[in-house]
């Protein structure tokens, strides 16, 4: 089982390294942006970003989680081409038919979405943008089935470097606004597509299985509510702000979001994008509910010190990343958001016994109840607290739904998980968390040691609460050893090669 960890903390490093890169990105983005973006402006990008995550979801119908369930098993395996074939031409039609459907209404939708007719055009890039992004996910998941990170980490740096080029020449140059960096996004896709146009051809075989695609669209469907209301409960902060502030307010919560966000995309991304496949490989495996408990354990153990960082110096990074002030309040909101992500993963991960039993209505039912719950929570958040609020109300949401989907989940698929040790890391982070921001009013010198401590405490602490086993402990002196000597690395490198 070890080994198979190995392998996945290896794909998960290749494709952090891609995700590395969508964050430089974004970081190099962000003083531009609010450089040349009011606070105003910076929220109209924020409203538009996440309306479209929910268009990508009804363009999509969610059959990239049905492609995962369906590529490996054995029935399916001798027509796994074709079935390629079939949900990208489906995806393409469906993007296509609502495109033309909603473009005569894109008036009237700028002015609900976003407040002003004139946001017209804007509105017309975002449903081309939704339908290329919805699209071009179907071969990236097939990139991940077969456990080619590096061409998914390179297919996508390409298509981030147009976009980043373009976008500073826009904006920077040519003085464009938010429409310039949707016409970036959109070239950046063609790019994409003219990169993998080979490999979508030699993967596809043009036969279109109707019966496999009804198959593929029951267990799917459900998965789509169940992606809408998870959108629903993301995007509801910035709708909330936007109806009950003003669009200010949602480029200061938006800032510090993309902050708090980079642990998404930094580490939790790149643990997903990895073990998501292995899953369902390992169906059949005898150990195959220890690795599930394990990935829980280490994906939390992986992700909390990360948490602590962005935390307890997200206020430095905000100042750093803008020289506008009206920015910086963008930082109260960091920690909040940070652990609301803790728990979406480990939501994420829980309901891999759900998937398993093809319970997918289960979990469309939950998250449809979350929704209301979260809408109703935002309003009265936001209404008395305005963006801290927000930010509350949504990680008080995720807390809830992972305990929901947690104990449906063991209904129906028990796995070991080691719970004693997720309370361990949870309070414990809770508790240094909270001891570094009581350093904030001492002079900078204090305060940074103190926050470093405690992020460097974390591992050390745990090992006096009795959270590591006998064999975990016996590889972390291994790998140590193996540091002290490098002399051993290359002979140690040519075995960890002859083993994979």
């Amino acid at each position: 089982m070890l080994d198979q960890i190995r392998s996945t903390v290896k794909n998960s490093l290749i494709y952090g390294l891609g995700n590395i890169s969508v964050k430089l990105v974004g970081f190099v983005l962000i003083p531009l942006y609010t450089g040349h973006f009011t606070t105003a402006e910076y929220g109209v990008l924020g409203v538009v970003e996440i309306t479209i995550q929910l268009l990508v979801a009804l363009f999509g119908l969610s059959l990239f989680s049905a492609f995962f369930r369906w590529y490996w098993d054995k029935p399916y395996i001798p027509h796994q081409r074709s079935i390629f074939f079939t949900i990208l031409v489906f995806v393409f039609s469906v993007s296509t038919l609502l495109i033309l459907a909603l473009w005569p209404f894109t008036p009237v939708l700028a002015r609900f979405v976003l407040g002003e007719a004139q946001y017209t055009y804007l509105f017309r890039l975002l449903l081309i943008t939704s339908a290329l992004e919805a699209l071009g996910v179907i071969p990236l998941t097939l990139m991940r089935l077969q456990n080619r990170a590096l061409l998914y980490s390179l297919s996508n740096l390409i298509r981030l470097s147009v976009n980043l080029i373009l976008t500073v020449y826009f904006v920077a140059v040519l003085g464009k606004k938010v429409e310039g960096v949707y016409e970036a996004h959109i070239i950046g896709h063609l790019f994409f597509f003219a990169f993998v146009a080979l490999y979508i051809i030699r993967n596809a075989r043009p036969k279109f299985h109707w019966q496999i695609l009804r198959e593929m669209l029951v267990f799917s469907m459900p998965l789509v509510a169940t992606m809408v209301s998870s959108l629903a409960i993301n995007i509801t902060d910035r709708y909330t702000l936007r109806f009950l502030t003003d669009f200010s307010e949602v480029g200061i919560y938006n800032l510090g979001f993309k902050v708090a966000n980079t642990i998404k995309v930094f580490v939790v991304s790149s643990i997903m994008l990895a073990v998501t496949p292995v899953i369902f490989q390992k169906i059949n495996d005898p150990d195959h509910k220890r690795f599930y408990s394990k990935i829980l354990t280490y994906g939390i153990f992986t992700v909390i010190p990360v948490i602590l960082f962005v935390s307890l110096f997200g206020k430095e990074a905000i100042k750093l990343l803008s020289r506008n002030t009206d920015y910086w309040e963008a930082f109260r909101i960091v920690p909040f958001i940070s652990f609301a992500i803790l728990f979406g993963m480990m939501r994420d991960i829980a309901m891999t016994g759900l998937h398993i039993t093809r319970k997918t209505g289960i979990i469309a039912g939950i998250v449809a109840g979350m929704m209301v719950f979260h809408m109703v929570l935002t309003v009265i958040m936001v209404y008395f607290f305005r963006s801290t609020g927000a930010a509350v109300a949504i990680l008080i949401t995720q807390g809830i739904y992972f305990v929901l989907i947690m104990k449906a989940a063991q209904r129906h698929y028990r796995i070991p998980y080691e719970l004693g040790k997720i309370l361990k890391m949870i309070v414990l982070a809770g508790v240094l968390l909270g001891a570094a921001l009581l350093s904030q009013n001492c002079v900078l010198w204090i305060r940074l040691l103190v926050k470093s401590l405690c992020i460097v405490s974390f591992p050390v602490i745990l090992y006096f609460l009795g959270f590591y086993e006998h064999i975990e402990l016996q590889r972390l002196r291994e790998a140590w050893n193996k540091w002290k000597n490098p002399h051993h690395w290359p002979g140690q490198f040519k075995k960890m090669k002859k083993q994979d």
